[in-house]
C-alpha cells in the first residue's frame, strides 16, 4: 500500500512537471506585459545605469514581490531565463499552495485538486498579470495558515502573521484587500482572533501613503452594459484561444457548481457570506477603477475558490476517481494546446523584436496599434529581452503608467488613438524618431507616411522612421 502511493504521488509529480514545458521550449514567452516587467525589473536590477532617468518611489507600491523577485534573479541569471525561473516558481507554487488549501480548509474537497492545472495558465497569466498571479498562490497558503491559528495570540504567532500580511499586501493589493475582508468576516462570525485581524490590517497604512503620493488618477470606466460584464465570464477563464479554454473548463465548472449546491446546507455560514459578497461585489464592480483593470474578473477568482470550500463530501468513491482521470485528461490537452500556441507565436515575437532592434540605441520609439497585442505584446522594452542593446544610461524609455516602484523623470507621451485616429501625432512627431506598428490593415500605415518612411515590415509589423 505504501509503495503503491510512493508511486502515485510520483506520477502526480511527473505530471504537474508537464506544465513546465510550454515556459522553458521557447525562447519568448507571449505574455502581454511581459516585455515591460522584465523590462522594469532588468532597470531595478541594474540600476546604476538608469539612476540618471529614474527614482525610486517614496513609497513602495503594493505591487512590489514580483519585480525585486524577478531583479534579484537577474543578477544571477540572464533576464530570459530569470524570467523563465519566475514563472516555474509562480506555477509550481500555485499547485502546492491549491493542494494545502484544500487540505487545511475542507480535505472532504480534495478530489478537486485538479482544477489547479486546468486553472494555472489562465487569463492573468495571459496578460503578464504578473503580481496579481503571484499572489494568488500566496493568498492560499496565507489564507489556511491564518485561519487555523485564530485562536493563537502568542508573540510569535501574530508576527508571522503580521510578515506574511505584509508579503502579500507588497504582492498585490487587490489579493490583500479579499483576504482582510474574509478574515474580518471569519472574525465576525467565529467571534475570535481580532488580534490577528488587526496585526493583518498594519499594511493598510502603507497604502494610504501611497495613494496620495502615486500620481495616477482616480479614474472609473463601467461597462456598457450588463451583458458585457456578463460576457467577460469567458475571458475570466479565456487565454490565447479563449473560446477553446471556455469548452475545456466548462463541464468541470459545472460539476463544481453542482457539488457546492449539494454542499450548500451543511456549509460554514462564513462561507456563504463571503460568497454572496463577493458575488455583490462582482456585479457593482467597474471595467476600470484607479489603476487597476477589471476588478470584476479578480473579484470571480476568489468566488470560484469560496465555492470549493462550500463542496460536501461525495460519497461515491469511484465516481472521485473517475472525476480526476477527467480532470487529468483535459488538463493534458490543456498544456498541449499552450505548448502548440507557444510555439506559433514564437516567429511572430521574433519579428517585432527583429523590428525594434533596427532603433539605434540614441534613438526614441512609440507603439502604435496592437490589434495583436494580446498574443506576444511587444513594446521598447524588447531589446531588453533579446538582451542586445545594453541599455546604460538610456532615456529613451517611454513612460508607462503602471503600479512599479520607479518614477521616470522623463515624461514621453504615448499613442492617443480614438477610433483608429492618431489624435497627438505633432506630439509623438516632437519626442520620437521611430514608430512600431503592429495592426491588421493599414490604417495608422497610411497616417504615418506623411511624415515618415519605412524601414522594416514583415506581415502586419512594421517600423517606420521620422524623415
Amino acid at each position: 500500500m505504501k509503495k503503491t502511493k510512493i508511486v502515485y504521488n510520483a506520477l502526480i509529480v511527473i505530471f504537474l512537471l508537464l506544465f513546465l514545458i510550454p515556459i522553458w521550449s521557447v525562447k519568448y514567452l507571449p505574455l502581454q506585459d511581459w516585455p515591460v516587467f522584465i523590462g522594469f525589473s532588468y532597470i531595478i536590477s541594474h540600476f546604476s545605469h538608469f539612476q540618471s532617468h529614474f527614482a525610486v518611489k517614496p513609497v513602495p507600491p503594493p505591487y512590489l514581490t514580483g519585480f525585486l523577485l524577478l531583479a534579484g534573479l537577474m543578477r544571477i541569471f540572464p533576464p530570459l531565463i530569470a524570467g523563465k525561473i519566475l514563472l516555474s516558481i509562480y506555477i509550481l507554487s500555485f499547485f502546492a499552495a491549491f493542494y494545502y488549501y484544500l487540505k487545511v480548509l475542507n480535505p472532504n474537497a480534495l478530489f478537486l485538486y485538479f482544477f489547479a492545472p486546468l486553472l494555472v495558465f489562465n487569463n492573468f497569466f495571459a496578460k503578464g498579470n504578473i503580481n496579481f498571479i503571484l499572489s494568488i498562490p500566496l493568498f492560499l497558503f496565507v489564507f489556511p495558515f491564518t485561519i487555523k491559528r485564530l485562536d493563537n495570540y502568542k508573540w510569535s504567532n501574530l508576527l508571522i502573521i503580521f510578515l506574511l500580511s505584509l508579503l502579500l499586501y507588497f504582492t498585490h493589493f487587490f489579493t490583500y484587500l479579499v483576504f482582510i475582508f474574509i478574515v474580518f468576516v471569519i472574525v465576525i462570525v467565529k467571534r475570535k482572533g481580532i488580534p490577528l485581524f488587526v496585526v493583518a490590517s498594519i499594511p493598510l497604512f502603507s497604502f494610504i501613503g501611497y495613494f496620495f503620493i502615486n500620481k495616477s488618477p482616480v479614474e472609473i470606466y463601467f461597462y456598457h452594459s450588463f451583458f458585457q460584464k456578463f460576457f467577460s465570464l469567458r475571458d475570466l477563464f479565456g487565454t490565447w484561444t479563449p473560446y477553446w479554454d471556455v469548452a475545456i473548463i466548462f463541464v468541470p465548472l459545472i460539476f463544481l457548481l453542482t457539488f457546492a449546491f449539494a454542499g450548500w446546507k451543511k456549509a460554514e455560514h462564513e462561507w456563504k457570506i463571503v460568497f454572496f459578497v463577493l458575488i455583490f461585489f462582482y456585479v457593482i464592480s467597474p471595467t476600470e477603477v484607479y489603476t487597476l483593470m477589471r476588478p470584476d474578473q479578480r473579484f470571480l477568482v476568489f468566488v470560484f475558490l469560496i465555492l470549493l470550500l462550500i463542496v460536501g463530501f461525495v460519497k461515491r468513491g469511484k465516481f472521485q476517481y473517475f472525476f480526476s482521470a477527467g480532470m487529468i485528461f483535459l488538463s493534458l490537452i490543456n498544456v498541449a494546446r499552450k505548448e502548440k500556441v507557444f510555439i506559433r507565436l514564437e516567429s511572430r515575437i521574433e519579428s517585432s523584436i527583429e523590428a525594434i532592434l533596427r532603433v539605434p540605441q540614441d534613438k526614441a520609439v512609440v507603439n502604435l496599434g496592437m490589434l495583436k497585442y494580446y498574443v506576444g505584446v511587444v513594446n521598447p522594452f524588447v531589446n531588453v529581452l533579446a538582451y542586445s542593446i545594453i541599455q546604460n544610461d538610456n532615456p529613451f524609455i517611454p513612460s508607462y503608467d503602471w503600479n512599479v516602484p520607479l518614477l521616470n523623470e522623463f515624461n514621453y507621451p504615448r499613442a492617443v488613438i480614438k477610433n483608429g485616429v492618431i489624435k497627438n501625432i505633432d506630439s509623438l512627431l516632437h519626442y520620437y524618431d521611430y514608430f512600431f506598428v503592429m495592426e491588421d490593415g493599414r490604417n495608422l500605415e497610411n497616417q504615418l507616411t506623411m511624415f515618415t518612411k519605412l524601414v522594416y515590415a514583415n506581415g502586419n509589423i512594421k517600423l517606420f522612421k521620422k524623415k
